[in-house]
């Protein structure tokens, strides 16, 4: 059996280190449940793995959910749980990042850090090594917001704890055209 070590680092927590060692026929999904539950993730939200080029760019997405149809040639991405480490992650591609805030386009960097030939196989991802601080999973950066434009809109004063406020007064609809509705019956008389 090969069994993958990996190096797992944060670009944003110099001091974070995790290792990980797991069978390389185990699948990016555990993978990815090991790291989620290491770090006490929300494991709810969205991540892929993405392969890395020798430029620094993106390549084939291993992501959480099988999001192609099967009309769709999209063979840039794949799921975690059907895909082998080996299939993306080798000593002449040793790089992938783990994006685990969508939002913030938030990483972890993983190196395959050497590949060792044993008898028995790793059940499962085994966390070998953890120290530093743990980013938190999801940050909501509101930084330059203030200069978006948003037609106008008072974003300090339109907010749920304002009683008189009505989100559906930004909304200028003075359309009198088409039928009028008062309940989902109604629709179903003009079909």
């Amino acid at each position: 059996m090969n069994i993958f070590k990996l190096k797992i680092t944060s670009p944003e927590k110099d001091d974070f280190l995790m290792e990980v060692e797991m069978d390389s026929e185990g699948t990016y999904l555990e993978l990815h449940n090991t790291i989620q539950q290491a770090l006490a993730y929300d494991n709810t939200q969205m991540a892929s793995f993405f392969q890395i080029d020798t430029l620094g760019e993106r390549g084939k997405e291993i992501a959480l959910f099988e999001m192609s149809s099967e009309d769709d040639d999209n063979v840039n991405i794949v799921a975690m749980d059907v895909s082998m480490m080996r299939e993306f992650i080798n000593k002449e591609q040793a790089q992938l990042i783990y994006v685990f805030d969508f939002f913030s386009d938030r990483y972890f960097n993983i190196e395959l850090t050497a590949v060792e030939r044993r008898r028995v196989a790793v059940k499962a991802p085994n966390v070998c090594a953890f120290v530093g601080e743990t980013p938190e999973q999801i940050v909501m950066n509101f930084e330059g917001m203030e200069d978006l434009d948003l037609d106008g809109m008072d974003l300090k004063s339109a907010t749920k704890k304002d009683k008189d406020y009505d989100f559906m007064d930004e909304f200028e609809d003075d359309s009198d055209e088409g039928p009028k509705f008062e309940s989902l019956d109604d629709y179903e008389d003009i079909l």
